[in-house]
């Protein structure tokens, strides 16, 4: 908020409580409110007036519009609201993570938050995952016996060996020296 705003807030105010203002009264509350943009001030000024009879403070108005925009950046993915998906890869959290807060800062400012059309989001449905190598995606593979299947009891992929009766969860020898033998 530039000083002349400030006034004029200051004016505002005066008309619900009938202060004086002074140049030193806009100076002070500019001092405070600099970074407050004017119209999230006056919406302040008017919420309080509907609800309060005693004076408004410059902190008053901080603390009200700090609350707004985070009511604000809270619902932005609410219910009816659209959600907006960052334009960032999820895989790099760092770019991902400053994208969400870049949508936040927007949605506390009251910007427009853009809808991404389905077809953009649906496009790469069903097609292969490269791997990072450009080929095609490797198979999951837990490590240790339990990343193959038995040769013995046919126990799938990560599920225990079943050895009868007792259910016993050691892996059969065979299940580990065809492990023993993949790596090697």
């Amino acid at each position: 908020m530039i000083p002349s705003q400030t006034a004029e807030l200051l004016s505002f105010a005066a008309a619900f409580d009938r202060r004086t203002i002074g140049e030193a009264d806009v100076l002070a509350w500019q001092t405070v409110l600099a970074d407050i943009d004017f119209n999230a001030a006056r919406q302040a000024v008017t919420d309080h007036y509907a609800a309060e009879t005693r004076w408004i403070m410059p902190a008053d108005i901080r603390q009200a519009v700090r609350r707004h925009r985070s009511a604000t950046a809270d619902s932005i993915h609410g219910p009816g609201l659209p959600a907006e998906i960052p334009d960032a890869d999820p895989d790099d959290v760092p770019a991902y993570l400053a994208a969400v807060r870049e949508q936040r800062t927007r949605a506390a400012d009251g910007q427009q938050l853009r809808r991404r059309p389905i077809a953009e989001l649906v496009a790469g449905i069903g097609r292969p995952m490269p791997d990072g190598r450009g080929g095609e995606p490797s198979p999951v593979r837990r490590a240790g016996p339990l990343g193959r299947e038995c040769p013995a009891c046919a126990a799938p992929i990560g599920r225990p060996c079943r050895t009868g009766r007792d259910r016993e969860r050691a892996p059969h020898e065979a299940r580990i020296t065809a492990t023993l033998r993949e790596s090697a």
